[in-house]
């Protein structure tokens, strides 16, 4: 029985780990992430060969997975026809890629023990080690693909308006200090040591964050102008949803009236609305543009009829047909079109960020081969370009879809190639894929990084919820829920101030936290050497 306790005390450790994001609870314990790792990190340590360490990953990660990305199942059904069962094993098969980057960590402990075995004892109990320890996870755990990045400093995020290091150094100064944390909490509780500057840089770091926000720059002088904008959110479900992409007229007609009823329904407060935001793929069928002149693409009469009654801009999800082929290969871009108030197509933007096995297949020339065995999969083809849409010709917004915006690396280059700052994120999406499970709000759990660290409120609008407009500081302004037909209609706040400038995240990205890295190692050699001439 005893050779099974490290498995109990992982699965613990998995169960409160889940409790640091959107769970059934409806509870978030921003420090059971810390906690879980912690636990984690000292058994993949204290383990005596490569296959126990991979034993004890798999039994933390099956148990996160069972819990919290159960909503797989599903997705697998909707998007690949698969089988119940088969479905649930592929799901369990998550736990292979969930939190890719220990595994890069349990090769270089394996090395380490074949190579330089004299290292194993200095695990723990070198001041350096926990420093060193962090700096590595960080950045595999920043630069490992992952499909739904889930990041150790994610659940900062509910403390969102205190957050003044974000701008700055993003979401990985955040995860940095957990896993400092983490370990430190290791030589605590297991070993009865401490490294007091660790501690001192852990608690300076949580201190000046509200401390420094409380401090910033006062934005009451900053002049902003109001736009009135509706997020519709129709609730079409999933096999409505298909049955109209394919052509079925009943469910097109059924599709369409929702949208037009909800676009056109009269405002509560009796205001004009100036822009209109449908979802992903809204509207159903292929919308070919002119390639030659945008402003002449033939648009579908029901787009049109809502423009001309509404009198407002349109930006909407759908299709942009690429090209014709017989099997379907790449022919459709996954798109955003944004419509004036005269019904002329302005611009559009091409999804690039696709998703493996909805969108696509990740073995890259491969991938026709692989349509014929998969017919399932849509192959849409992937945007190049990086629009900027001008709301009534002068309000810059980025238009961003789906999983795009959970990409911080994406963004920085969206934003890095556009030669003017946006002031706002737009975000079509489409959860109904997930049904009513817990994806919808752990997808938005993790979006609001964003705002944070470019300093640029998100509107997100969605088919199934959850819609809603994000502060520059994280924080919700309205919602729709999951699962809510209607419309949210909003004033939202447009900064005109022409001096605003990217945030240094924005601008230097990850390799900002190198030099607080750096500082913190030769901090600690110094420290070192002030007390080896001491005790000599």
């Amino acid at each position: 029985m005893k050779k099974y306790t490290s498995y109990v005390y992982l699965v613990i450790a998995a169960l409160i780990y889940h409790l640091g994001h959107p769970n059934h609870l409806k509870f978030i314990f921003p420090l059971g992430p810390i906690i879980g790792t912690s636990v984690l990190i000292y058994f993949l340590f204290k383990a005596h060969s490569f296959f126990t360490r991979v034993k004890y990953l798999l039994t933390f990660n099956f148990i996160i997975t069972l819990f919290s990305f159960y909503w797989i199942t599903a997705t697998l059904q909707e998007f690949g026809n698969l089988p119940k069962l088969v479905a649930m094993i592929a799901n369990s098969m998550y736990s292979l890629m969930f939190q890719p980057h220990y595994w890069l960590i349990i090769i270089l402990l394996s090395l380490i023990e074949k190579k330089a075995v004299s290292l194993k004892r200095h695990y723990f109990t070198h001041p350096l080690f926990a420093l060193i320890l962090a700096i590595i996870i960080t950045t595999f755990e920043y630069f490992f693909p992952q499909q739904f990045p889930v990041l150790l400093g994610q659940p900062w995020i509910v403390f969102s308006s205190s957050l003044f290091f974000a701008s700055i150094f993003g979401l990985p100064i955040y995860s940095f200090f957990s896993y400092l944390l983490s370990i430190e909490l290791i030589q605590v509780f297991k070993y009865r040591r401490k490294n007091t500057f660790n501690w001192v840089i852990i608690f300076s770091f949580i201190l000046l964050n509200p401390l420094l926000s409380g401090r910033q720059k006062d934005s009451s002088k900053t002049e902003f102008e109001s736009l009135n904008i509706r997020l519709v959110q129709a609730n079409i479900s999933n096999f409505l949803k298909v049955a109209s992409e394919q052509g079925t007229y009943a469910s097109v007609s059924q599709v369409l009236d929702q949208y037009k009823e909800l676009s056109l329904k009269e405002p509560k407060n009796g205001e004009k609305i100036d822009l209109i935001i449908w979802p992903e793929t809204a509207y159903p069928y292929a919308i070919e543009t002119d390639k030659e002149n945008i402003k002449k693409t033939l648009l579908p009469p029901i787009i049109t009829e809502i423009i001309k009654q509404s009198k407002s801009e349109l930006v909407t999800g759908g299709y942009d047909e690429k090209s014709e082929s017989e099997d379907y290969f790449m022919t459709d871009y996954n798109t955003a079109f944004h419509i004036n108030a005269s019904g002329e197509t302005l611009m559009t933007y091409n999804k690039q960020v696709l998703i493996p096995f909805g969108e696509t297949l990740p073995f890259g020339p491969l991938n026709r081969f692989a349509s014929e065995l998969f017919p399932a999969v849509a192959f849409f083809a992937q945007g190049e370009t990086y629009p900027n849409f001008k709301i009534k010709g002068r309000y810059n917004f980025i238009p961003t879809i789906c999983y795009e915006l959970l990409r911080p690396e994406f963004i920085r280059d969206y934003l890095n190639n556009i030669s003017v700052t946006p002031q706002y994120i737009l975000n079509l999406t489409n959860d109904s894929w997930y049904g009513n499970t817990l994806e919808p709000e752990q997808h938005l759990f993790l979006t609001k990084w964003r705002a944070l660290e470019f300093n640029l409120p998100i509107i997100r609008s969605t088919n199934t919820g959850i819609s809603t407009v994000i502060s520059n500081k994280g924080e919700e302004l309205a919602r729709l829920n999951y699962g809510i037909k209607g419309n949210l209609d909003l004033k939202i706040q447009i900064n005109t101030d022409k001096t605003r400038t990217p945030s240094l995240f924005q601008q230097y990205g990850f390799v900002l936290n190198l030099p607080i890295w750096f500082l913190c190692f030769i901090f600690q050699l110094f420290l070192l050497k002030l007390n080896y001439v001491k005790n000599n």
